[in-house]
C-alpha cells in the first residue's frame, strides 16, 4: 500500500507537472505573439515605406535627363533629299526610308524629302538617335516612326533645329498599322537635349507613344489636327518648352490608368477640346502650365494634383474636372465658362453646350471612342436649371452625416479613398465602383477662379466635401442665374469645411452655401441683394478699422463668403462692400448676414 505520505507527494509533483506545463504553453503563446505583432509591424511599416517610394519615386532615369551625347562608335546617317547615306553599323536606306535595326548610337543629319526613319530592332533594345538639324517630310506616314525597341532615346543637338512632318492622308498600310502621329512609338520613348523640334501633323496627331513617354529638353512645337500629344502609360514633363496645338485635345493619356506629371519646363496649350485629359493622375508639381481650351482645362477621371509651379487656364469651359482634386501649392489662375473646379467623379457629362455658353467648337462632352479618344457626336443640351454635374442644378441645401473617415490621412501622398487607383498607374480597383469618393482640398498655393459669363455655374464644386486647410483663394462669379462660389453637395451629405487659409468667394445670392459649423476657422456669408458692380471692392475690418481681407471682384456680385485665420467667433466686424458697410458680429463659427435670402443652406 502507498502510504498517506507518499500520495501527497505524487500528488503535488503531478499539480507542478501541470503548472510547469501550462507556464511554457503561456510562455510560448506570447513569444509567439509577440513575434507575429512584431512581424506585422514591420510588414506593416515595409508598405508604408513602399507606399512612400511609390510616391516619392523618380519620374525620370538619369538616362532620361542627360541630354549630353557622345558621339564616339556612333553610325552617321546623312539625309540627301531623295537618298540617304549610312556611314556605321546598325542601320541601313531603302526605297526612300532609313531603318534602324540594332542596339546603338546613330546621328542623322540633313532633310528627307518623302520617307520616314523607321526603328525596327529587339525588345531588349535601346536606341540612342541624335537629331543634329534634320528636317523629315514624310507624305503618306509617320516621319520617324518606333515599330520595336526596348527604348528609343531622340536627342536634339545643341543649337540645331529639327522638323518633323507628316501629309493629311496615309496610305493604306501605315492605317492598317495603326500609325496615327507624325512621330510614333509602340515603345518607352525619351526626348531630350538643348536643340528644337517642330512636328507638323497632317494626319492625326502629333506625337503618339504606346507606352511611356519622358520630354526632359528642347524647345518643342507640335501642331495637329487631332490631339498634340499621346501617350499611352505615362507623359512626364521637366526642363522642357513645349507648344500643343491641337485640333482635339492637346495631351491625352488614354489607358485607364496613364498619367501625367510635371515637374519644371514650360507647356503651353491650344486645344478645341480638352487641354490635358488623362485615365489616370495629372499632378502639376512644378513649372509653368498655360491653357486655353474648348473644354476643360485639365480633366482626369481620378486626381488631379496642383502641388507647385503656375497653372493659368485663361479660357475653358470647366477648369479642373477630377474625382478627387487637391491643391497644396502653386499659383492657378482660371477662367471659366462653367465651373472653375469640379469634383464630379471624373466622368465626361453626355450633355452638350448648355444654354447661354458652352465649349467652342469642340461641341461640349461628346462621347469619346475609347481608341481614339475623339468626340463622336454632341448631344443635345440640358433644359435650364440643369448642372452640368447632374445633382448640382438645383441644389437646397438638405442636412445630411459627413463621414471624415472618407478622407485618410492628409490627403497627399498618404491614402486615397477606396475605389481609385494608386499613383504612377498602379492597378485599379474596379470592384465596387460606388465605395469612390469625391472631394476638393485646398491646403496650400493661391487659387483664383474668374467667370464672366457663366449660368449655373460654380466656382468651386465638389459632388462631396469641400475641405479648406490653407492657401489663398479668390473665386468671382458674374451675378447671372444661380451662379454659386461654393456647392458642396449638401443635399447629399457633402459639406464645407474651413480650418485655415483665406478666401474670398464672390457670386450670385439666390444659391449661395455657407462653410458648416463643424470648421474650427470662423466663416461669414454675406448677401446684398442691391448687388456690387464689376470691379467693386470688398473688404473685412476689425472694430479698429484694421483691414484683415480685401479683395477688388473683379465680375458683378451679390454674395460674399469670406474667411481667414483673423476671424474670432464672438467679435464684432465691418463688411465694406464698396461704399456700402455694415457692422456684424461674427456669433457662430459659420454666420450668414445681409438682406437677400438664398436657397443654398450649405450648412449644420
Amino acid at each position: 500500500m502507498i502510504s498517506e505520505d507518499k500520495k501527497q507527494r505524487k500528488l503535488y509533483l503531478i499539480i507542478m507537472i501541470a503548472a510547469a506545463v501550462v507556464i511554457a504553453i503561456a510562455a510560448a503563446y506570447l513569444l509567439l505573439r509577440g513575434f507575429a505583432g512584431s512581424r506585422k509591424d514591420a510588414v506593416d511599416e515595409t508598405k508604408a515605406t513602399a507606399e512612400d517610394s511609390i510616391e516619392e519615386e523618380d519620374h525620370f532615369t538619369a538616362e532620361d535627363l542627360d541630354g549630353s551625347w557622345s558621339r564616339e562608335g556612333a553610325a552617321y546617317i546623312t539625309l540627301m533629299g531623295g537618298s540617304a547615306e549610312v556611314d556605321g553599323n546598325g542601320a541601313y536606306y531603302s526605297e526612300g526610308s532609313v531603318y534602324i535595326m540594332q542596339s546603338g548610337r546613330y546621328v542623322l543629319s540633313g532633310s528627307l524629302d518623302n520617307g520616314s526613319i523607321t526603328v525596327k530592332a529587339d525588345k531588349s533594345s535601346e536606341i540612342y538617335i541624335l537629331l543634329d538639324s534634320v528636317n523629315i517630310n514624310c507624305d503618306d506616314n509617320a516621319a520617324i516612326k518606333v515599330e520595336k525597341a526596348g527604348k528609343v532615346y531622340l536627342t536634339l543637338a545643341e543649337g540645331s533645329d529639327n522638323s518633323i512632318a507628316s501629309g493629311e492622308e496615309y496610305s493604306e498600310a501605315a492605317q492598317n498599322d495603326n500609325i496615327t502621329a507624325a512621330l510614333f512609338s509602340r515603345d518607352d520613348l525619351t526626348i531630350n537635349g538643348n536643340g528644337k523640334l517642330e512636328v507638323k501633323a497632317g494626319y492625326k496627331h502629333g506625337i503618339v507613344a504606346k507606352d511611356n513617354l519622358m520630354i526632359t529638353g528642347g524647345v518643342i512645337r507640335v501642331s495637329a489636327p487631332g490631339d498634340g500629344i499621346r501617350a499611352n502609360d505615362s507623359l512626364c514633363i521637366c526642363n522642357a518648352d513645349i507648344t500643343a496645338e491641337a485640333g482635339d485635345d492637346g495631351v491625352v493619356l488614354n489607358h485607364s490608368d496613364g498619367y501625367f506629371y510635371m515637374e519644371s519646363g514650360n507647356l503651353d496649350i491650344t486645344s478645341a477640346d480638352d487641354a490635358i485629359h488623362a485615365g489616370g493622375d495629372v499632378t502639376a508639381a512644378g513649372g509653368n502650365i498655360t491653357i486655353s481650351s474648348g473644354d476643360d482645362g485639365i480633366h482626369s477621371d481620378t486626381m488631379v494634383r496642383i502641388k507647385g509651379g503656375a497653372l493659368t487656364i485663361s479660357e475653358s469651359y470647366e477648369g479642373i474636372e477630377a474625382v478627387i482634386i487637391e491643391i497644396s501649392g502653386g499659383e492657378t489662375l482660371i477662367y471659366a465658362k462653367d465651373d472653375g473646379i469640379n469634383a464630379n467623379g471624373g466622368a465626361d457629362d453626355m450633355f452638350g453646350q448648355m444654354p447661354g455658353g458652352g465649349p467652342g467648337n469642340a461641341g461640349g462632352h461628346g462621347m469619346r471612342s475609347p481608341s481614339d479618344n475623339s468626340v463622336s457626336g454632341n448631344m443635345p443640351g440640358p433644359p435650364p436649371g440643369m448642372g452640368m454635374s447632374g445633382v448640382s442644378g438645383n441644389r437646397p441645401g438638405m442636412p445630411g452625416e459627413w463621414n471624415r473617415e472618407k478622407i485618410s490621412g492628409n490627403g497627399f501622398g498618404g491614402g486615397r479613398p477606396e475605389g481609385i487607383s494608386g499613383n504612377k498607374g498602379g492597378e485599379k480597383d474596379n470592384s465596387d465602383e460606388e465605395d469612390e469618393e469625391t472631394y476638393i482640398k485646398i491646403s496650400g498655393g493661391d487659387l483664383t477662379i474668374i467667370n464672366d459669363s457663366g449660368q449655373d455655374a460654380d466656382g468651386i464644386d465638389s459632388n462631396g466635401d469641400i475641405i479648406i486647410t490653407g492657401g489663398n483663394i479668390r473665386v468671382s462669379l458674374v451675378n447671372n442665374g444661380n451662379n454659386c462660389a461654393l456647392d458642396c453637395a449638401s443635399e447629399s451629405g457633402g459639406v464645407a469645411e474651413i480650418s485655415g487659409g483665406t478666401i474670398v468667394a464672390c457670386g450670385n445670392y439666390s444659391m449661395a452655401e455657407q462653410f458648416d459649423r463643424s470648421s474650427s476657422q470662423v466663416s461669414l456669408l454675406y448677401t446684398y441683394s442691391e448687388g456690387a458692380a464689376a470691379g467693386t471692392r470688398v473688404a473685412l475690418e476689425d472694430k479698429k478699422g484694421n483691414v484683415l481681407i480685401e479683395y477688388e471682384v473683379p465680375q458683378a456680385f451679390s454674395s460674399v463668403n469670406i474667411s481667414c485665420p483673423e476671424l474670432k467667433k464672438g467679435e464684432t466686424y465691418v463688411v465694406v462692400i464698396g461704399d456700402h458697410k455694415e457692422e456684424i458680429k461674427a456669433e457662430e463659427v459659420s454666420s450668414s448676414y445681409g438682406d437677400a435670402v438664398g436657397g443654398g443652406f450649405g450648412r449644420r
